[in-house]
């Protein structure tokens, strides 16, 4: 990374634009588009949307278009002040902050066929998500939401129901049993992910802290004994859901 020294170092300031130095530009963007919209709503559509046209001899100006110009105005001046002068040699040509924004846009996240076909593979990836046999349910989450909030940059947009039901099919043999005692017990299409993801945290301190209390008992006679009720009671529990559904559709 280049040495800004000389610089005002960017912290989460509620009054200072985020600082772009052509690094992690997804994260600035994002940042940024928050930033403009806390500042002034208005701000942003100028940024997004452009400013409105106004008459060229500025003495005819109403009050209305002259608050109009100085939000332009602003609108570049922030846009000036959160970019790196590396950056900025970029966008000095541009006449707007919405013709900067477009700019860097452009350089970083390429044209959009470029960022169709990002995202088209990014898709695939989503599709062929699985949970590792060597990861924590944090771990898994942490990575499917690197994946999913990739995608939203892109356009790609999944609903809560949608990430509900993906989850629960990532997930490893092992825990067919916990996946299917909760679609049977819950309403995915109103399931929260978070109360999944909870969930499936809950059952795993579980699954850990019986492995540890099992492992440590002696004779090993005992160990087999506390496993087997540990699998006995899934067992039980998963047998009384497909009794509930065999009930379901049993004939009258």
């Amino acid at each position: 990374m280049e040495n800004t020294k000389g610089f005002i170092a960017e912290g989460h300031s509620i009054s200072r634009p985020p600082f772009f130095d052509g690094f992690d530009y997804a994260y600035w963007k994002n940042r940024m588009q928050v930033f403009l919209r806390a500042q002034n709503y208005e701000l942003w559509k100028i940024v997004d949307k452009g400013p409105d046209e106004l008459p060229e001899d500025e003495s005819l100006w109403t009050k209305d278009q002259i608050n109009k110009s100085t939000l332009s105005w602003s609108a570049m001046n922030m846009m000036q002040c959160a970019i790196h002068p590396k950056e900025y040699s970029r966008v000095s040509s541009c006449k707007s902050a919405k013709e900067m924004w477009d700019k860097l846009q452009l350089i970083y996240d390429g044209t959009f066929e470029v960022r169709e076909t990002k995202a088209s593979i990014l898709v695939s990836e989503y599709e062929m998500f699985k949970m590792k046999s060597d990861e924590t349910i944090s771990e898994m989450f942490a990575r499917f939401m690197l994946l999913v909030n990739g995608l939203k940059r892109l356009g790609k947009d999944y609903s809560n129901s949608d990430l509900v039901r993906k989850v629960l099919r990532s997930l490893p043999s092992a825990w067919h049993t916990k996946a299917t005692i909760i679609e049977d017990s819950k309403n995915l299409s109103t399931m929260q992910l978070d109360e999944l993801i909870g969930s499936l945290m809950t059952y795993e301190i579980n699954l850990k802290r019986n492995a540890s209390m099992t492992t440590s008992k002696k004779p090993i006679a005992l160990k087999a004994s506390s496993s087997s009720k540990i699998i006995a009671d899934q067992s039980d529990e998963y047998e009384g859901l497909l009794m509930k559904r065999m009930m379901k559709n049993w004939p009258y």
